[in-house]
């Protein structure tokens, strides 16, 4: 059974950014330096990704993931009366 890690969106997107920049550093993509992938914000990393990512069919393994994350919203919702909206 898969371990069930809850966090913030924002703390997601900042490991994810860790690791492609780390992968990225290790073989540089055609078309950047690495002096442009230590420089890039977290979301141009995830972008970047995303970008090269697109159009490469994805492996669907049958294997249980180790772990699964639970994305929780930085900015939780106000409550907010309903008597001043109804």
């Amino acid at each position: 059974m898969p371990e069930i890690i809850y966090m913030k969106k924002s703390e997601f997107d900042k490991m994810a950014a860790d690791e492609l920049r780390a992968k990225y550093l290790k073989k540089t993509p055609r078309g950047y330096s690495k002096a442009e992938i230590k420089s890039m914000s977290d979301d141009d990393i995830l972008d970047m990704a995303y970008f090269l990512s697109e159009g490469t069919p994805q492996s669907h393994s049958n294997k249980e993931p180790d772990v699964i994350y639970r994305l929780i919203d930085d900015d939780p919702k106000e409550d907010f009366d309903e008597d001043i909206f109804f």
